[in-house]
């Protein structure tokens, strides 16, 4: 067991634009079903099968002796995700640091701390694309998306989530990293909701980011990305400014790039728009073996109109 932490350990040490990273990504490490995220000093462990659980106990201290930790939580995905267990550590908070841009996580918050890290390459390239542009960014959870794009010199970052939390949290990442809000950067509704308002006031946007979860419920209606994606992929392009940038993503095991591309020439021959594909990518080098299982899986295209 510790041999084969250590291997996967070694695989990331030369990770320098962040210090929030995976450490153990599962089947692609020779550990089905473990997946262990660090956030700074802070530790995230995940057993999404029962095969490894056993050595739970070995494995944190594993954890403590390579590492030193300030905290780690123990998440048991394959029985009930809200089943946490704080192994170590009285703060379960922490701030960390993707290319120079700050995230404030909570390993104990919610099933997600607060960041999410196999979109870190998609994130970057979509924010080089974003200076001086209006930026929607639907899905928003924390904002990650903005945040880089409004670090790379976009003028502004509308972010959209149903989570009134989330968007809180948001709010906390901006000032953590110095960025002032403009008016209207922030949308507590449904994506599709806060589209349908811009198509109707003639809004446009330079830079659109669209990574939905695969299914998501409010009190007024359910989203469900195999049913419901195509139709809002094809409105956000009706309000995307030509020469504008569109990043479709999604953590769907069923889904591939070909199918975001699919999706995307649907969508802008509905609207009789082309685009080009600017890039095409998947997860970070620290998620190896990404697509060979459920909770490893993310792709992402950008594209060009």
């Amino acid at each position: 067991m510790q041999i084969a932490l250590l291997k996967a350990f070694n695989k990331r040490k030369n990770l320098r634009a962040t210090d929030a990273y995976r450490l153990c990504n599962g089947i692609a490490d020779g550990l089905n079903g473990l997946v262990i995220d660090k956030y700074s000093n802070h530790y995230q462990i995940q057993f999404f099968t029962p095969e490894f659980s056993k050595f739970e106990t070995e494995i944190i201290e594993f954890l403590k002796e390579v590492f030193n930790p300030e905290f780690i939580a123990v998440k048991y995905r394959f029985i009930d995700y809200k089943q946490i267990k704080k192994a170590f550590g009285d703060n379960s908070k922490t701030i960390v640091c993707e290319n120079n841009i700050k995230f404030s996580v909570d390993l104990l918050d919610t099933l997600n701390p607060g960041l999410f890290l196999d979109m870190r390459d998609a994130r970057l390239f979509f924010a080089k694309n974003c200076a001086n542009r209006d930026v929607l960014n639907l899905f928003a959870y924390t904002c990650s998306f903005a945040l880089y794009a409004r670090k790379h010199k976009a003028a502004k970052a509308v972010n959209v989530d149903i989570s009134k939390k989330n968007l809180n949290k948001g709010k906390e990442n901006y000032l953590l990293n110095e960025i002032e809000q403009v008016q209207g950067e922030f949308f507590c509704g449904s994506a599709e909701e806060y589209i349908d308002w811009a198509i109707k006031k003639g809004k446009k946007f330079g830079a659109i980011a669209i990574d939905p979860p695969s299914f998501a419920k409010n009190s007024k209606e359910t989203f469900s990305l195999a049913k419901d994606f195509s139709n809002l992929a094809e409105k956000a392009v009706k309000i995307l400014e030509n020469n504008g940038v569109l990043l479709l993503a999604t953590n769907y095991s069923k889904w591939s790039c070909e199918t975001l591309l699919k999706t995307a020439k649907n969508s802008f021959s509905a609207n009789g728009k082309t685009f080009k594909l600017l890039k095409k990518g998947t997860q970070g080098l620290d998620f190896p073996g990404s697509g060979e299982s459920k909770e490893s899986c993310m792709n992402y295209v950008v594209l060009f109109c």
